[in-house]
């Protein structure tokens, strides 16, 4: 859990720099980490990433150095990437990928966006995710976030400030009910 924190709090310093964002945005991924360990085989972040992969995989997949602020603490590593294809397909101005015993576990895919851009990869998510990622996802939104889902991941996406945040995990099953509470 400690290092899933850590993470956690990379990325809120990077990116957030309000105190309310930082403890909502600890809060909902404190709230995923108890998910993280699902099984992993053939579960897809995109169209071009695993689950499951190494960071050295994942450097070859996307052909691209991570950014200075990655680290690697040996079982626990977090990886920032500029200009990444999320799982519609669109590149994203700042990535993390989060990788746990050597194995991407959480990919988060970070762009400033406008009120009506958000609504709209609202609105691409909600049509196009299942036809994409070529897997049945089950569907629920809630005051602009969005959450698709199916028995081994999770897509979340939500806005802070002026961003717009796709986040994708795994998670076990049983854990769903207690998530899906925040779309209620």
């Amino acid at each position: 859990l400690f290092m899933r924190y850590t993470y956690v709090e990379s990325i809120l310093k990077k990116f957030i720099r309000s105190d309310k964002m930082k403890k909502f945005l600890l809060f909902m991924m404190m709230l995923f980490s108890t998910t993280v360990f699902a099984e992993t085989i053939n579960v897809k972040v995109t169209n071009k990433i695993n689950f499951g992969i190494s960071p050295k995989e994942l450097k070859n997949i996307i052909k691209s150095e991570p950014l200075p602020d990655s680290h690697d603490d040996g079982n626990y590593a977090v990886y920032y990437y500029e200009n990444i294809e999320d799982p519609l397909g669109t590149k994203r101005q700042l990535n993390s990928f989060a990788f746990s015993d050597n194995q991407l576990f959480s990919a988060v895919f970070d762009s400033a966006t406008t009120d009506e851009e958000h609504a709209k990869i609202i609105e691409d998510y909600k049509k196009n995710a299942s036809k994409v990622l070529k897997e049945k996802l089950n569907v629920k939104e809630y005051k602009g976030a969005l959450i698709l889902y199916n028995s081994k991941k999770i897509i979340e996406i939500y806005r802070m400030l002026d961003h717009t945040f796709i986040s994708v995990y795994l998670y076990a099953p049983e854990n769903l009910k207690d998530i899906l509470k925040n779309y209620e």
